[in-house]
């Protein structure tokens, strides 16, 4: 068992708003086979999605151990990021095929180009832990929690909800967000916990996190 869970990756690019006009003419002009872009697709997204941000939607070939996927730039305020990559066909993408389009992404198309513009790539980790979502304390105070805790029970025994509930207001007040999918997958592939406890904890989290916020609001 490792500390680490494989997630999806994180792309932005990040550089001088005023060539972003520049470095999205270039971004296209890279995108050759096995890549392509959709420009009457992109315009209907933005579109449909009322924004004014830039909306770039390219396209993969299937090939060299890659399914056919859609990638999507879309734009910040110094630059763009990606939110997603959806596979033109049926099924969902693994975290390593989504990673691996993200990085022939890179590799094909961003690198060489944001160069050239005073732009540049940045990615998050494959493989993180839970330090890489939560502050320092709320990590800490998480890790009591799941290490005292009675796997079978949850949080109902009175000690173990009030570190739970030490947990809840450490978050709260660092304003992490873990996302609810990503903290099962830590109590259940990580800390152990059967994968019913894991999400039921998960949903408790979420339904604790936006009690917290109503409170402050109110």
């Amino acid at each position: 068992m490792t500390d680490k869970l494989e997630v999806f990756q994180d792309m932005a690019i990040h550089g001088p708003i005023a060539k972003r006009p520049e470095l999205r003419e270039a971004l296209i002009a890279a995108a050759i086979d096995p890549w392509r872009v959709d420009l009457e697709r992109s315009a209907e997204v933005a579109r449909n999605a009322v924004t004014s941000e830039d909306v770039v939607l390219f396209r993969r070939d299937a090939g060299q151990n890659h399914p056919a996927v859609g990638l999507t730039l879309w734009g910040t305020g110094d630059g763009y990021y990606v939110p997603n990559i959806v596979p033109l066909e049926t099924g969902n993408l693994t975290f390593a095929q989504y990673n691996a389009v993200l990085a022939d992404f890179i590799t094909r198309i961003a690198a060489p180009v944001t160069a050239q513009f005073g732009f540049t790539v940045t990615t998050t980790e494959p493989r993180q832990t839970i330090d890489d979502w939560l502050s320092a304390d709320a990590a800490l105070k998480l890790r009591r929690f799941s290490g005292a805790a009675n796997k079978s029970t949850g949080a109902s025994h009175p000690m173990d909800r009030r570190r739970w509930f030490d947990f809840l207001v450490a978050v709260h007040r660092s304003r992490d967000q873990p996302g609810t999918d990503r903290l099962a997958r830590w109590l259940h592939e990580v800390d152990g916990w059967d994968e019913e406890s894991a999400h039921n904890l998960a949903g408790d989290f979420e339904t604790g996190i936006a009690l917290l916020a109503y409170y402050d609001e109110h």
